[in-house]
């Protein structure tokens, strides 16, 4: 059994070709994994193609009417100074734990 491949899953050798500095990071990458490209390169083309459903999802999001809405006004909102800095709310919340 190869790792990170289910006994039940068939398996396909491919060829590609890759730069320099692209060998030099899978073979890295590929050291605490037991020296298997296969591993990497595997994971790789797997969360990228979780990121890239993840970059539709936020798409379509932002296709949303409501959505747009809500980020227009957040813009608005920025322009305008009526926000809180991530230090304020870190600030913030520190005085609320303190009490």
């Amino acid at each position: 059994m190869t790792i990170g491949i289910k006994e039940d899953e068939s398996v396909r050798k491919i060829q590609v070709t890759i730069d320099d500095e692209t060998v030099r990071l899978l073979e890295a990458l590929a050291v605490p994994r037991a020296g298997d490209k296969s591993v990497v390169v595997r994971e790789a083309v797997r969360r990228m193609a979780e990121q890239e459903g993840f970059e539709q999802y936020l798409d379509w999001l932002e296709r949303q009417p409501d959505v747009r809405m809500s980020l227009k006004k957040a813009r608005a909102d920025e322009r305008q100074g009526r926000t809180v800095s991530h230090e304020q709310v870190l600030r913030r919340l520190r005085k609320s734990r303190c009490r």
